[in-house]
Parts: C-alpha cells; structure tokens; sequence
C-alpha cells in the first residue's frame, strides 16, 4: 500500500515529464480506463488503484503521449 507522500512524490516526478497538470490528468485517467476495462497492466504498482497503476506505467515509460506541438513523447 501506498502512503500520502509517495503518491504526492511519483506525481511530482510525473509533472516533471509533461507540460501540464492537465496533460498529465488525461494520459493517466485514459489509461486507468483501459485497465479498468480490463488491459492488463504495464508494470507493477504498490497500489490497486487503476490511476496509480497508470502512474507508475507512464513513469517506467510504457505511456506515449503526444505533446502540445504533436510530437509523440514518452517510449525512450
């Protein structure tokens, strides 16, 4: 389980990835959808919880985005 001040760490780590809070909002809570709509996850997570799963594929960098210029971010 997840305490409070790792959640707010792997969050700000996030932020540091994207251009926005909003940006970053909507990767997570599409890919929550997906696993909770049955997608296996990506990479293992602390947490259950569907957003912190998400959080942790985005940060291991199994998430691609595309940024506010279109360019696709995200797999190294």
């Amino acid at each position: 389980m997840m305490d409070m001040m790792e959640k707010v760490r792997l969050i700000n780590e996030a932020m540091e990835k994207v251009d926005s809070r909003y940006r970053l909002s909507v990767i997570l809570f599409k890919r929550a959808r997906l696993i909770n709509q049955g997608d296996q996850p990506l990479a293992k997570s602390k947490s259950a919880k569907e957003y912190f799963i998400a959080l942790n594929e985005f940060l291991e960098g199994y998430i691609q985005w595309k940024d506010k210029d279109g360019e696709w971010r995200g797999v190294e």
